[in-house]
């Protein structure tokens, strides 16, 4: 609870920070790439984390990092900010609720597409228009291959899942079939 609501706060100081929108997505890349740089170096979390540590080599860090990163001067404040207050370790939440705050911004909706093998640019293009008439919104489409799914796709978009999968298909053919039987 408390990581969603710093995640949030932060994420939309950020957001408002920025006031051409065409830089949204690189401020989201770098925060991303941020939040691999820790998941991939679980040394960084611990060093961020250390108490012992002087604030002044976490700085130094920050400012390798986003010169590696080629991080923008809004998420090199953000992320020293951060280190300042000991926040880092919520930056996974903040880079995932600047995504949704980054969206609406720009009025994308992303969507998830699973199948069971990878879809041709002319299926993909074909659903991102479908779906871009139907919100009135840009599409952004991350096609995923689900070994597990005997054939159909699955869509997620935010919170909502659209299953015309034929696993899904099956499942619901077998509860009815069940109610039948216990009836």
């Amino acid at each position: 609870m408390l990581r969603n609501a710093i995640g949030k706060r932060y994420a939309d100081a950020l957001s408002k920070s920025i006031t051409d929108a065409r830089n949204l997505d690189g401020v989201l890349w770098s925060l991303q790439s941020f939040c691999s740089a820790f998941e991939a170096q679980p040394d960084l979390v611990r060093f961020f984390a250390h108490p012992g540590i002087p604030q002044e080599n976490k700085a130094q860090m920050v400012q390798t990092l986003c010169d590696q990163l080629k991080a923008g001067d809004a998420v090199r404040s953000m992320i020293l900010l951060l280190t300042e207050r000991k926040k880092i370790l919520f930056l996974r939440s903040i880079a995932n609720y600047f995504e949704k705050v980054s969206d609406e911004r720009l009025n994308q909706v992303r969507v998830t597409v699973s199948a069971t093998r990878e879809l041709a640019n002319d299926q993909v293009n074909h659903l991102r228009d479908a779906l871009g008439r139907i919100l009135n919104k840009k599409i952004i489409i991350e096609t995923r291959v689900d070994n597990t799914l005997i054939g159909g796709v699955t869509l997620q978009v935010g919170d909502t899942v659209a299953d015309a999968s034929i696993r899904n298909r099956l499942s619901i053919l077998k509860q009815a079939i069940e109610k039948e039987e216990v009836v």
